[in-house]
């Protein structure tokens, strides 16, 4: 058991510092590392996101965690307000902003999917779409007001229409309703679906963990700005996090796979846009303390989550 978990956490941590090697002796720069998340995020993730909910299985459960979803995000926002009066004057506007959202589709998917599977991502997709849409509407709102922007209803509505992950979302939910899942693993290009399917996200994982190594940063002046936020969100998020699984238990019920997932995915750091529609240098820098502690957090409790795993899955 343990050589397993070894085999699954070494490559893991292996790649990450990888990403971070290569980015301090400037094989990879930071336009090279926008390109690859270029990529992930046009290319590769849309392609698993289809993938996944065409195979998905959806109920009235699925409405249940989507509405969570809602909640989780909404519920961390409006206390973002309420608690930024204790953070320093410079980065008092971004609490509310980096206390919701989660990063899935750059960070979360690639380790949940090494816990349950590729095939298991539907719960958490149907979920972290919605935590998408608040980052094009919600954050990019606030982030263009707090850097004296008006953003216009149709920049906003633009944000969303033209986003390949969502559009890939909206297939995949509407190819699972008309069954087209079942329809293609039924034919006789089955194995060429899956093949090409196997092209696309073979390579995501390791993609997407170079990158986190690459903008991991461990300055201790940007760092030290980070820590407390980074330790009362993860205390906020913790309590949502009991709410929600507390609130599936009674209604839904819960199973290892849909646990796993969540407590994962709870330990994500907040979206990554924070640091896209950062524009202030104090900004810059509060974002990247927050989202580079948030993934040493994440990695840790990922770590954890394997070693139980076996004993939670089917």
């Amino acid at each position: 058991m343990l050589m397993v978990i070894l085999q699954t956490i070494i490559p893991v941590f292996f790649t990450i510092a990888l990403g971070k090697i290569l980015s301090s002796k400037g094989v990879l720069n930071a336009g090279g590392i926008a390109q690859v998340k270029n990529l992930c995020v046009n290319v590769f993730l849309p392609v698993m996101a289809f993938d996944a909910l065409i195979h998905g299985s959806y109920s009235k459960d699925s409405i249940v965690l989507i509405s969570l979803e809602f909640f989780m995000l909404f519920s961390a926002w409006g206390i973002g307000f309420l608690i930024k009066k204790f953070f320093d004057v410079s980065i008092r506007d971004y609490i509310p902003y980096a206390l919701p959202t989660y990063e899935g589709g750059l960070f979360g998917w690639a380790l949940i999917a090494i816990l349950v599977g590729e095939k298991n991502l539907f719960y958490i997709i149907s979920m972290d779409i919605f935590s998408g849409v608040f980052g094009f509407t919600v954050m990019y709102i606030g982030f263009k007001i707090i850097n004296g922007e008006q953003p216009s209803k149709k920049e906003i509505a633009l944000s969303i229409a033209k986003n390949p992950l969502i559009i890939s979302v909206v297939l995949g939910f509407t190819g699972a309703a008309l069954g087209l899942g079942k329809t293609i693993d039924n034919s006789s290009f089955a194995a060429l679906y899956s093949k090409l399917i196997g092209m696309f996200t073979a390579p995501l994982t390791t993609l997407i963990l170079v990158s986190i190594g690459s903008g991991l940063t461990f300055s201790r002046n940007i760092i030290s700005r980070g820590i407390k936020f980074t330790v009362v969100r993860i205390l906020i998020q913790s309590v949502i996090c009991i709410l929600v699984l507390k609130i599936i238990g009674w209604t839904i019920g819960m199973n290892g796979i849909l646990l796993l997932s969540l407590l994962m995915y709870f330990s994500c750091p907040p979206s990554f846009l924070i640091s896209i529609y950062s524009q202030k240098k104090e900004a810059v820098e509060f974002s990247s303390a927050v989202i580079s502690l948030q993934i040493i957090f994440a990695l840790a409790v990922f770590s954890l989550l394997l070693v139980f795993s076996a004993k939670l899955l089917p």
